[in-house]
């Protein structure tokens, strides 16, 4: 029997001067994951691997030997089965969300994200505006793991590259 626990996502307990959900910083949507499966996994094991909810699907389809539907909407997670047998470190280098929020000026915004390993980039626009005009935060976990500094004036390069990343998304 394969068991999977996971939880909602987390809660700002004033840490950023807030206090609920509705962010796309990491505490709001970091999640618990707890995947176990006997002949598998290995009894206190753990990972820092990204994954995502979509994940969970493809995963259990994976060890219990199904196949994914064919459709008519595509499966977008991936079998996390290499992470859990510790076959590999990761499967995905990158993962996404989104939410949608009312801005300063009283205006509907939806915060795209993309998360690496290293980085958040967030982009933050009304839903028909062009990407040039959207508000970027790029966060290093690296250098600032409580996401206190936005670099997004200053890493271009970054910026540009993660960026390109959130183009793919439909």
């Amino acid at each position: 029997t394969a068991i999977v626990v996971w939880g909602d996502h987390g809660w700002h307990l004033g840490d950023h001067g807030l206090w609920g959900k509705g962010t796309n910083l990491e505490e709001a949507n970091r999640i618990p994951l707890i995947i176990s499966v006997p002949g598998l996994t290995r009894p206190g094991s753990r990972t820092r691997a990204l994954a995502e909810t979509v994940d969970v699907y493809p995963t259990l389809a994976d060890v219990a030997g199904l196949p994914l539907p064919k459709g008519p909407q595509p499966i977008e997670g991936k079998s996390l089965r290499p992470v859990l047998s510790q076959e590999a470190s990761s499967v995905k280098n990158e993962v996404f969300h989104s939410l949608a929020r009312t801005d300063a000026e009283g205006k509907r915004v939806v915060g795209q994200a993309v998360r690496t390993e290293r980085y958040r980039l967030v982009e933050w626009r009304a839903p028909g505006e062009s990407a040039a005009s959207a508000k970027i935060e790029l966060y290093d976990y690296s250098a600032d793991p409580g996401e206190s500094r936005n670099l997004a004036d200053s890493e271009h390069s970054t910026v540009a590259s993660l960026h390109g990343l959130l183009a793919t998304l439909p």
